[in-house]
């Protein structure tokens, strides 16, 4: 999935008018899937008894504009709680139904809980200031997705990034940007990856709704 959410469903949104440059956005998000599942385990059908389903979040941000410059900084905090287990429908053994590998409590197919209870919490901020002869942009984000049942088990990755990009010739506009960023993983015994890249493009503008490009 993305660092940072873009679409959820049911969500109610806010968008403020825009004071001194400033502009508020709020949202809230509620699914709720309460579903009899009836019928006791069975390794074809993949089916388990009983329990609902419930998806939901907020999400605050603010944006200012002043001038060549802007800026905007946003936060949410999803949560996913099932209470039955996620079934191998492909398993042909009881065996094969709780994932091998999984955390011991905490998500799906772990050996003793019962559902899955996650709570991911993401931050995206960022910036750009256009100097006329080329822009300049800034952004960070960052994910964690951590158990509701046990905080040692969780999964978070972040970023950041700086880049520029100019038209050459009215037909021709070129970028470069550079990153870094690290990923923990799963679980507490796993070590943590670092990652950078680098980027370099250009359009070629044919007409308003045709381009050519490289990357």
């Amino acid at each position: 999935t993305d660092a940072y959410t873009i679409r959820t469903s049911q969500t109610l949104t806010y968008q403020s008018p825009v004071f001194s440059g400033f502009k508020v956005n709020a949202s809230y998000a509620l699914n709720n899937d309460n579903t009899t599942q009836t019928g006791a385990y069975n390794v074809a059908g993949g089916s388990s008894n009983g329990g609902s389903t419930n998806y939901n979040g907020w999400g605050l941000g603010a944006d200012f504009t002043f001038q060549k410059f802007y800026a905007t900084a946003n936060y949410q905090a999803l949560t996913s709680k099932q209470s039955t287990q996620t079934v191998n429908t492909a398993a042909t053994t009881y065996a094969t139904f709780i994932t091998a590998g999984a955390p011991a409590v905490g998500y799906a197919a772990g050996a003793s809980t019962p559902g899955t209870n996650v709570q991911d919490n993401q931050w995206y901020v960022a910036t750009t200031y256009d100097f006329g002869i080329l822009k300049a942009y800034a952004q960070y984000v960052s994910r964690k997705a951590t158990s509701a049942i046990n905080s040692n088990y969780y999964g978070k990755r972040a970023a950041e990034q700086i880049g520029v990009r100019s038209y050459i010739t009215p037909k021709i506009e070129a970028w470069a940007s550079a990153g870094l960023g690290r990923y923990t993983a799963f679980g507490p015994a796993n070590s943590a990856v670092n990652f950078n890249a680098w980027q370099l493009g250009s359009n070629y503008y044919l007409s308003k709704r045709t381009n050519l490009y490289a990357i």
